[in-house]
């Protein structure tokens, strides 16, 4: 009788771990998230010493989102330049439910040390159903005194589709 019981228990709780299995499976999943495209164009906007070209274009530019944590430096290879205003453009895939996105560059690099750029204003806000951003930032140095020059970046205009 005991055997009996043991065996009814075990059968029970087999059909009901079957079960939950099958639910399990069975159960739909959420679509992952879509990735987000970032048309960027990054603008050193008081960098232009006596007519000095090497600083016209940003010398470092890095894109960055949240959340999850992302961030990719450009390489030159990656970024059209534009000569008609000296900016650096372009195009990257964001991670799926990022909510921010900002941009750091170094703009007095050419010829004069600069720190690694550090975002000056806010990061721009990623609505969820936003798939493209096309923004552009401006990025102005300054001396630290005493010590380096820092470029500070922030959004000039941004637009979502």
């Amino acid at each position: 009788m005991i055997a009996g019981n043991l065996i009814r228990r075990a059968l029970a709780v087999g059909v009901m771990l079957a079960t939950t299995a099958a639910m399990v499976v069975t159960m739909q999943h959420p679509a992952a998230a879509s990735t987000l495209t970032l048309n960027a164009t990054v603008d050193c906007l008081n960098v232009n010493y006596s007519g000095d070209t090497r600083d016209w274009y940003a010398s470092y530019v890095s894109a960055g989102s949240a959340p999850p944590s992302y961030g990719v430096t450009m390489p030159y290879s990656s970024m059209v330049a534009n000569p008609a205003n000296h900016t650096w453009s372009f195009t990257i895939s964001l991670p799926g439910g990022s909510t921010s996105v900002s941009v750091s560059a170094i703009c007095s690099g050419g010829h004069q040390y600069d720190q690694v750029g550090w975002t000056n204003g806010p990061a721009i806000s990623i609505p969820s159903s936003a798939t493209t951003l096309t923004a552009t930032w401006g990025c102005s140095t300054q001396q630290v005194y005493p010590g380096p020059y820092i470029t500070g970046c922030s959004a000039q205009s941004y637009s979502y589709s």
